[in-house]
């Protein structure tokens, strides 16, 4: 580098240097100009009650409200009441305004699946003890949680899981003692549920906010439950409306506002004396000029303006946070003094909430966004006053509904207008928070009653229910920002044993559809993989078995010891590749099923897991993801060994490698899995089947689905009841291989098989439509394939 360079980068540091020094003299003194002002701002907030710190915040509790928040602390993770672990689902509505009560059915639902009263009650006997003790804790007094408040928008919010947990658990046991007819047990459940909403007053975080507002909606829902009920005593129906209107959800909404105000305060403050990340020395940023005099400028750009905001940026963002904050707080204050939501609607930071923005690029910055960010997702599109509103319009329905059913049990009926429940068992008419106009009222023609508000589109949509009911009684929007749903927020009227019946039947239906589908999809994907398995069937049985596997363990003792049965074998001490060798058994299904036994303990075997055929199996995978021979039943030989029947026609003709796989699970909850000796096996059916050929579907009908080896083919297919009687016959040909026909289950007189079972006999003729003679087995399958003149006979799936 020659020397006029040399002075010339050296000329362009100075320079820079001199400009830092003079920038970071003006930013020094600019600092202290926010700094001041910042101050002046606290203090002013401060001299008008406005709390600016975390310090102002004070979340302990003492030793009762601990010993309660312990009790409650016991479910940190949910009931699991089948093997998806899916949550009960405890309004299943049924047309737009009327709901199932689910506890005089004989299931409940979790949305996809049905569990069977027994299964509940077996889960929750589990957790009786903890159940009972939050009960117990719930019911003593008012409930409040023991927080650090110091640590602001990063405070740990315990109780949540362990409150949503409870709430559910609460609900499950309320309906299962209602249908087990223990009323008392089922009340003492919808009272702890409701007072989870109703005993607590919610810390100032707005999440703990939306945690109550959701478990209120989960008592709305165990209150219509249990008002299913008749005979309920007046004086318990009064404590349960006194319960509701003692509460106020709006109570501390504007403190929320507080906290977050000077938990973003504790956020600029923490950034402001955090030691600045990174940075680079003097001498390597020289290094760095001499290399790049566009990256040392930016590096010294960026270091400029993370001292810039330290010195003076946080400062600003904490001021102008003080003052969002601040409007924030007022905004909300002003807004729950509306009457209606319809007022409330008109004020601003109600629907149209501004987020924070500041003009720097800052770590902070995307804080708040993630945080509010999150908190949208939360509210789910409503806002939080949004959802405090539709918690008041629930609270007033509920406490209606409540004095309804007193009314009824005075008078034997329900009132003709909501006018006649007051002053017995209303102070006045129950207005709508939604519009101000008295709740919607009807009775309906069997004896029951609808009542709903309008929601908060204030539309009234006639009670309309929406099918598919949002996350814990909160209508949720198609997406953040979409228009709010034209549903209405009812009480519903309780569905019909018909209506109940037509829905379970649709669900059945739906079910029956989506496994059907599933099938024909595998169906696809096991006709693709079936000649990739064949391919490999050659190097399966070159491969010698393991000789160590001979040695193998099973719960501390040799593994052949363990399943080997005795009955059988005697003092024959075989081998554990002789014991996993499958032996074919001739039983005279042949082709279409193939019998193979295996001198194993069927009880041995059965306690410990299952024993299964690997046809053409993956030598890398240990267990059955990629094998033939899907279609196979695993029974118990009279000599106690182990019979497997592999139906073969639903796999395609040829040399197959056979294995038998052993899998089982220990006592610690560990996975075993051993396999045999591979033997080839040749099966002669020339007609492969799909998987979906193997079921049938009572509406959509019976699917005859198979592949052929030569393209050319007529096919005739009788279809027989279980003794012999003829009930159809389908014709048709093939010029692809392929044929796939469906039989509507009617037969040749126009009676329809409903749910029954069948046979089918499947004729494949030639082109002359000649029969082969000689049928060896009943309902059989005649097969000529012209091109090459192969015959077969074989039964239908």
């Amino acid at each position: 580098m020659n020397i006029s360079l040399k002075k010339v980068i050296w000329i362009i540091i100075l320079c820079v240097m001199v400009m830092c020094i003079v920038s970071a003299l003006f930013q020094m003194r600019r600092g202290k100009n926010v700094e001041q002002s910042l101050a002046d701002t606290r203090q002013a907030l401060r001299q008008q009650g406005f709390k600016t710190d975390l310090a102002d915040f004070n979340f302990s509790t003492d030793a009762a409200p601990r010993a309660r928040e312990a009790a409650l602390s016991t479910f940190s993770t949910p009931l699991r009441f089948n093997a998806s672990g899916a949550r009960l689902e405890f309004m299943p509505t049924v047309g737009n305004n009327a709901v199932i009560v689910i506890w005089k059915q004989d299931w409940v639902k979790t949305g996809s699946d049905e569990i069977h009263w027994p299964d509940l009650r077996e889960a929750l006997d589990g957790s009786q003890w903890a159940l009972d003790a939050a009960c117990d804790a719930i019911l003593s007094g008012p409930i409040r949680f023991n927080l650090d408040a110091s640590k602001g928008s990063k405070m740990l919010l315990r109780p949540l899981a362990s409150l949503r947990n409870l709430s559910l658990a609460l609900s499950s046991r309320e309906v299962l003692e209602l249908h087990e007819k223990n009323p008392d047990a089922a009340w003492t459940n919808l009272l702890a549920a409701t007072r989870l909403a109703t005993a607590w007053e919610p810390e100032p975080a707005e999440v703990l906010h939306i945690v109550r507002f959701r478990l209120a909606a989960s008592a709305f829902d165990d209150a219509w439950q249990a008002l299913q009920s008749t005979g309920w005593p007046d004086e318990k129906l009064a404590g349960l409306q006194h319960e509701w209107e003692m509460v106020n959800f709006f109570t501390n909404l504007p403190d929320t506002a507080a906290f977050s105000r000077a938990s973003a305060v504790a956020m600029c403050q923490q950034q402001r004396h955090e030691p600045l990340a990174g940075g680079i020395s003097f001498a390597d940023l020289v290094k760095e000029a001499v290399r790049s005099p566009a990256a040392a400028a930016s590096e010294l750009k960026n270091e400029y303006n993370e001292a810039r905001y330290r010195s003076s940026g946080t400062y600003d963002d904490e001021k102008n946070l003080l003052l969002y904050y601040q409007n924030r707080e007022l905004e909300i204050r002003h807004a729950i003094q509306s009457p209606t939501w319809a007022d409330m609607c008109a004020m601003p930071g109600v629907t149209n909430i501004v987020a924070f923005k500041s003009p720097y690029r800052s770590r902070l910055q995307t804080l708040l966004n993630m945080q509010q960010m999150s908190m949208r997702l939360q509210l789910l599109g409503g806002g939080l006053l949004g959802r405090a509103a539709e918690v008041e319009a629930r609270r007033r329905i509920l406490i209606t509904a409540i004095a309804l059913e007193r009314y009824h049990g005075k008078h034997g009926a329900y009132p003709a207008t909501l006018t006649e429940l007051a002053p017995d068992f209303l102070k006045s008419v129950p207005l709508d928070f939604m519009d101000g106009q008295p709740l919607r009222y009807r009775l309906t023609d069997d004896g029951h009653f609808m009542l709903y508000s309008v929601g908060l589109d204030s539309v009234d949509n006639g009670g309309k229910i929406p099918l598919h009911s949002g996350d814990e009684g909160f209508e949720r929007p198609g997406r953040l920002g979409s228009p709010l749903p034209e549903n209405d927020i009812v009480w519903p009227r309780p569905a019909t044993t018909a209506e109940v019946e037509e829905l379970h039947r649709r669900e059945v239906r739906a079910r029956e559809m989506q496994n059907q589908r599933q099938l024909e999809q595998e169906s696809e994907v096991e006709w693709e993989q079936s000649p990739l398995r064949q391919a490999r069937t050659e190097k399966i049985l070159a491969t010698k078995w393991n000789p160590n596997a001979g040695n193998m363990t099973f719960e501390g003792q040799p593994l052949g010891d363990y399943i080997r049965n005795e009955k059988f074998t005697g003092t024959n001490l075989m081998s554990l590749a002789d014991l996993l060798t499958p032996r074919q058994v001739i039983t005279g299904a042949e082709p279409e099923d193939l019998t193979f036994e295996m001198p194993v303990s069927y009880k041995a075997i059965t306690n410990i897991g299952s024993l299964v055929l690997m046809v053409d199996a993956d030598l890398e995978e240990p267990m059955t993801a990629d094998t033939g021979g899907k279609m196979q039943e695993l029974s118990r030989a009279t000599n106690g060994n182990c019979l497997v029947v592999w139906h073969t026609i639903y796999d395609p003709p040829g040399r197959h490698a056979i294995q038998v796989q052993l899998t089982a699970m220990t006592e610690r909850g560990g996975e075993f899995c051993g396999k045999g000796p591979a033997i080839l096996v040749n099966t002669t059916n020339l007609c492969q089947f799909s998987l979906d050929s193997s079921t049938y579907d009572v509406e959509l009908g019976a699917t005859f689905h198979a592949r052929l080896p030569e393209v050319n083919c007529l096919y005739k297919i009788e279809c027989l009841t279980t003794n012999g009687e003829h009930l159809a016959t389908l014709t048709g040909s093939t010029t692809n291989g392929e044929f796939k026909t469906v039989w509507n289950l009617m037969d040749e007189h126009g009676h329809r098989l409903n749910g029954e079972t069948f046979n089918s006999v499947i004729h494949l003729t030639d082109e002359h439509g000649h029969r082969l003679n000689g049928e060896t087995f009943n309902s059989v399958i005649h097969l000529t394939l012209p091109d090459s003149g192969r015959t077969q006979t074989l039964r239908g799936p």
